[in-house]
């Protein structure tokens, strides 16, 4: 729509805002209205309008991964307030906080988690996702709900925050590589919990792209929600690498070199997220180039062990070139 600018005074211009949304919104004389500047373009919103965002979910007969699903998309939704219904004459469920890792990973250096109550259960799932809570509960329900409000500081603080961890994670590695720690389900069990910050991060960064939408332009959530998703592979690489190393009855060091390679070049793509420019965007090219060389040279000397590990650093390195794609498509 097409907005005529009034002059008022000597330097003031005024555009008037359309009815339609002011009437949705709920906005009246005298409110205040965030208006952002994005690349040329102004972006107004009333956050603070926006009304209450419910959600209900039946969990009866759901799988533990489908329960997990549900949840996480009414969260990244940016529901306010969730209803949680489950069925009564289920006694115990299994634990869905560590359900993967009791499934596929731990249980097979022999760790078994005792099932919960259905509430127990939940608490565990609520206390994964930033910033809920359970306010109620009642014999066959409970309500969670938003216990304070998100801002964009926090969507900043918590996508650097996310970095900060995936190279946590590549130090932790490597240490365990160069100590030659294989065998140890601790190690394992460490790289799990390690992962679900990165999880809990890309989980509350999404949240906050859907509630502050007006904050982005739709190309810019487009590109940080991709983004988001690509950082959330890398971490779930680490998991799976964690448990080679865990379940591995010889020594890995072999795939030190790749390694650090892996993380110098997740290094560079971070460094190029937050200040981009053309040369560091060659320097990246290269290496890219460089890493792939260097990895079928370094393969043909591993014993079969590290060479399966050192996929998984392979795979990291593939998502990091596309990571990096998505930045400079930010660039246009």
């Amino acid at each position: 729509m097409m907005r005529k600018v009034i002059k008022q005074g000597h330097n003031t211009l005024t555009l008037t805002l359309p009815s339609e949304w002011v009437k949705a919104l709920n906005v009246k004389p005298g409110d205040e209205l965030e208006v952002a500047e994005k690349n040329g373009n102004l972006l107004v919103s009333s956050e603070g309008h926006f009304e209450d965002k419910p959600a209900i979910i039946d969990i009866t007969n759901f799988t533990i991964p489908l329960l997990w699903r549900f949840f996480q998309s009414a969260y990244r939704s940016g529901c306010n307030e969730i209803k949680v219904l489950f069925d009564t004459n289920r006694k115990v469920c299994e634990d869905a906080y560590h359900f993967y890792t009791s499934q596929f990973d731990y249980s097979k250096l022999g760790e078994k988690v005792p099932s919960k109550p259905p509430i127990v259960m939940i608490q565990g799932v609520v206390d994964r996702f930033i910033g809920m809570g359970i306010i109620e509960t009642g014999k066959s329900y409970c309500i969670v709900r938003e216990m304070g409000e998100s801002t964009i500081k926090e969507f900043d603080n918590s996508l650097r925050r996310i970095f900060l961890v995936i190279l946590q994670m590549f130090d932790r590695l490597i240490e365990a590589l160069s100590n030659d720690e294989f065998g140890d389900s601790d190690f394992c069990k460490e790289i799990h919990t390690i992962d679900l910050n990165i999880d809990r991060f890309v989980d509350y960064c999404c949240r906050i792209l859907n509630k502050k939408h007006a904050s982005f332009s739709d190309h810019e959530k487009m590109l940080l929600f991709s983004t988001l998703f690509l950082l959330e592979l890398v971490g779930d690489e680490f998991k799976y690498a964690g448990k080679h190393i865990a379940l591995s009855k010889e020594s890995l060091k072999g795939v030190l070199p790749l390694a650090k390679m892996a993380k110098a070049h997740f290094e560079m793509y971070y460094h190029l997220f937050y200040k981009f420019n053309r040369d560091a965007a060659i320097k990246f090219g290269n290496n890219d180039y460089n890493i792939y060389q260097e990895h079928f040279k370094i393969k043909q000397k591993l014993n079969e062990q590290s060479k399966s590990m050192s996929g998984h650093f392979m795979m990291i390195s593939k998502f990091t070139l596309s990571l990096v794609e998505l930045r400079i498509e930010k660039e246009y």
